[in-house]
């Protein structure tokens, strides 16, 4: 397991002081994006070579949300590399050791010029030295659209929601989902399943299915024509 040390700062909380679940996000991100770089295919080498990573899914259970000030360690490790897919884990704990949270996550190998699923390169997969899969509760990749939806305000895709690949970061849109549906929050389990890609400039139309007799919150974010681009579901 690759681990880093943070701080929760005043930027990364929300109201109650406590991590918001966009900036846990970011955590993991930021980790696998260090490991990377430090076995030399980080997203330079990799967008020399015309290649890249794009998020497929993640899921994300949450034991209890670390507060600001707060001293943490984030660490990561894949565990399968197979085709054109890379299978990782995360888990977030304080410096004793408590596990506040652990993740899986599924990243696709793309062709960047296109955008296209690429076959992982054999030295590219073989910098890693992949680990056994962390001990949590695995939830299929893959979101199921409730029948019934509320259609909510349309979102305009602006600068700011931008990462460097120029689409939507994977954060940004669990942070436009949390704003739709503010009840999750503070959710215990997050599953993101990624579809396509919005640009600056797209407009989102946002969906929302609130089933509180089962505890869940089913956020789509699709494009103008339905078809999704993001699936979010909050479990309370």
């Amino acid at each position: 397991m690759f681990y880093i040390n943070k701080t929760v700062a005043f930027s990364e909380v929300g109201p109650d002081s406590k991590i918001k679940i966009t900036d846990l996000t970011d955590y993991f991100q930021d980790v696998c994006t260090f490991q990377s770089d430090k076995l030399g295919v980080g997203m330079d080498p990799l967008k020399e070579r015309g290649f890249g990573w794009v998020a497929s899914s993640w899921q994300i259970v949450v034991s209890r949300y670390p507060r600001l000030g707060e001293k943490v360690r984030v660490g990561t490790a894949p565990y399968e590399f197979k085709g054109v897919m890379g299978m990782r884990n995360f888990v977030l704990e304080t410096e004793d050791g408590e596990r506040m949270a652990v993740a899986n996550s599924i990243w696709s190998f793309v062709d960047i010029a296109n955008m296209t699923l690429a076959r992982i390169p054999a030295d590219i997969a073989g910098a890693y030295d992949p680990e056994e899969k962390i001990d949590m509760d695995y939830a299929p990749r893959k979101i199921k659209i409730p029948e019934e939806l509320a259609a909510l305000t349309p979102i305009e895709v602006k600068y700011h929601n931008l990462d460097s690949n120029d689409h939507v970061n994977n954060a940004q849109y669990i942070s436009m989902a949390e704003d739709l549906a503010e009840a999750g929050r503070r959710a215990r389990q997050i599953r993101v399943e990624y579809r396509a890609s919005a640009r600056r400039g797209d407009i989102i139309m946002p969906y929302v299915n609130e089933n509180y007799t089962d505890g869940i919150i089913t956020v789509v974010l699709s494009d103008q024509d339905m078809n999704p681009y993001v699936l979010v579901e909050f479990t309370l």
